[in-house]
This record gives structure tokens, C-alpha cells and sequence, in this order.
């Protein structure tokens, strides 16, 4: 998803994304080790090797997942918010997709959105 989403975001369709991960996503099944897709520590931003690999740790353990769109949407969603209203930096594993990937795509986002606004001005 490259283009910026809504702030004012849907709220029931938010939770019926969130409804619909609880019911079909990989990490919610019992027994799913929840670890797994928020790791203690990650790798340092000059850890190049060790990003590319934990990007296809995350894009496996989430192949083959039901919610993985859903997942994606609501995180994009979320921390967009979060990073807009308090410098929030996204961790753990959502929609197969690193933390650093998603806040990438949601500064590109917002400066889209900058730009536009000022390009309307």
C-alpha cells in the first residue's frame, strides 16, 4: 500500500479487521508462540545482513496467512496515528513486514500527504 490513508479511518471497519486477524491469523492460533512476532531485540540500522534476513523471517512466518492484508491495514492504520500524535516507531512483525519497512512507508506517507497539501495550497 503506497497510498496514504484516512486519519479518520472507519472505526467499525477497523475493529472488523481486527475481529477477522483474531479469526484467521497465523499468530493467533493456539499454540502460536507470540515471541515470535514480537522479538526482544531487532537488528541495528546498520546491520544490513541481519534486516534482510529478519525480513524474510517475517514475510515467511506470515505466508500463507488469511489476515495478512487485514494485518497490514490495521497496522498502517494504527501507527500512522501513533506516529503522527507521538513520534511512535513500529516494532515486531505485523502483515509479514518489518518494523523499519512499515515506518519507511508510513513517513513516505505523510510527506505525500505534506506534499499534496502544499501542491493544493
Amino acid at each position: 500500500m503506497t497510498r496514504p490513508l484516512s486519519l479518520a479511518f472507519d472505526l467499525p471497519r477497523l475493529r472488523s479487521l481486527r475481529n477477522w486477524i483474531m479469526e484467521a491469523g497465523l499468530c493467533t492460533r493456539p499454540g502460536a508462540d507470540p515471541s515470535q512476532w514480537s522479538p526482544e531485540k531487532e537488528p541495528a540500522r546498520n546491520a544490513e545482513r541481519q534486516r534482510r534476513l529478519y525480513e524474510q523471517a517475517a514475510a515467511a512466518l506470515c505466508h500463507g496467512c488469511k489476515a495478512l492484508t487485514s494485518c497490514r491495514m490495521t497496522a498502517e492504520v494504527e501507527e500512522h496515528q501513533l506516529l503522527l500524535q507521538q513520534g511512535y516507531t513500529p516494532h515486531g512483525i505485523r502483515g509479514g513486514e518489518a518494523p523499519w519497512v512499515r515506518h519507511d512507508r508510513l513517513l513516505a506517507s505523510i510527506n505525500a500527504r505534506a506534499n499534496s497539501e502544499e501542491e493544493a495550497a
